[in-house]
């Protein structure tokens, strides 16, 4: 009896114990803490919980996340890297935001075939590579000398430039769930910082303090084929780009092509080679970059929101508000039109050795 006993109140402990964990299990899921959000969740999280604090005196980030998802504020509810509700977010949630979705980047698509590196709290970042037709070593005979080469090395530079975008929406964006509202804030966002961070990355650009160069800058263009006949005029233009890239050192080719073009490559059997397509790069332009030669990185993110300040509205060259007494035009109240405003800056950088990089425009496919 005594041993029945026994076993019945160990089974009832088991099963306290397990639904403790299940508890606990359930709470971490809806907290996204142990579970974990993912680090695009995180990003969108952070930028719907600033948005929505905007402007209300009084109201913390947590008391939001309290309004919006039921839950008791937590000190660090995963939203963040540090238990303060920082603006800073990490790379990894950077890079996960600009790489996963319906339309991740194409600069996140292209990093996946090369070297990823976190640029947090990098200024500057050399990263050598071994120059094209530059071996070491041999067949040797029996005692005799290994032949070493010079192993003269060249050096890939990233430094972190500012991609920053700032999105703006109506009061009503308030009143949407859960759901809607984060997916608004995830299209909106991505659609702004693509169009920013592709754009730079598919031009003919230098780099300057304030970006990076484009893939294309200081590199010819190919000569496209002159073939009439479009498939001929595509697979010669294809094999150029190919050996322009092994000449340059580099292994395996990825191409970034406008979507015009991308439906092309659904004509060629068997293709082997990636194909990545970009709104961005303009229609007739095809580029060849080297997968395994191509670096870049992410660093950190701020995210910050607003319901009172003053844009000037200007897509490419925004002036101060008020400048020599003179206001900007056209401008938005954002008090006034009842709207809200998301400021996101995001540090990223690219880089190939030279070499590594081959194109050519108007081509006829």
């Amino acid at each position: 009896m005594s041993y029945e006993l026994q076993r019945v109140a160990r089974q009832a402990s088991e099963a306290k114990q397990l639904a403790v964990h299940a508890s606990r299990a359930l709470n971490d899921l809806k907290r996204g803490a142990k579970s974990g959000l993912s680090g695009r969740d995180r990003f969108v999280r952070h930028a719907l919980l600033r948005l929505l604090a905007a402007g209300r005196h009084g109201v913390s980030y947590q008391d939001v996340w309290k309004e919006r998802y039921g839950e008791r504020a937590a000190s660090d509810p995963a939203m963040t890297t540090v238990p303060t509700w920082a603006a800073e977010l990490s790379a990894t949630d950077v890079g996960e935001f600009l790489s996963s979705g319906v339309t991740p980047l194409a600069l996140s698509r292209l990093a996946a075939y090369g070297r990823t590196i976190s640029l947090a709290g990098i200024s500057t970042l050399k990263i050598p590579y071994r120059p094209p037709g530059d071996p070491a070593g041999g067949w040797i005979a029996e005692g005799q000398p290994i032949p070493i080469d010079s192993l003269d090395f060249g050096n890939v530079m990233l430094s972190p430039k500012k991609a920053a975008a700032i999105s703006i929406f109506s009061g009503e964006l308030k009143k949407r769930s859960n759901p809607d509202i984060e997916a608004l804030i995830d299209a909106a966002l991505r659609a702004d910082i693509a169009t920013i961070v592709d754009t730079a990355l598919l031009d003919d650009q230098p780099g300057s303090i304030s970006r990076p160069a484009g893939l294309r800058y200081n590199v010819t263009a190919v000569p496209a084929s002159a073939a009439t006949d479009p498939v001929a005029a595509m697979r010669a233009d294809l094999a150029r780009l190919v050996a322009e890239i092994m000449a340059g050192g580099g292994t395996s080719p990825v191409f970034v092509v406008n979507p015009v073009q991308a439906v092309s490559f659904g004509f060629l059997p068997s293709f082997t080679y990636p194909v990545i397509d970009s709104a961005a790069l303009d229609p007739g332009i095809v580029i060849a970059v080297d997968g395994p030669g191509f670096i870049s990185g992410t660093a950190t993110a701020e995210i910050d929101s607003s319901k009172d300040a003053i844009l000037h509205e200007e897509d490419t060259t925004p002036l101060p508000i008020v400048a020599g007494g003179t206001a900007s035009s056209p401008s938005r109240s954002l008090w006034q039109t009842d709207s809200l405003a998301v400021r996101c800056v995001a540090e990223v950088a690219w880089g190939t050795p030279a070499g590594r990089v081959a194109w050519m425009e108007a081509v006829k496919w």
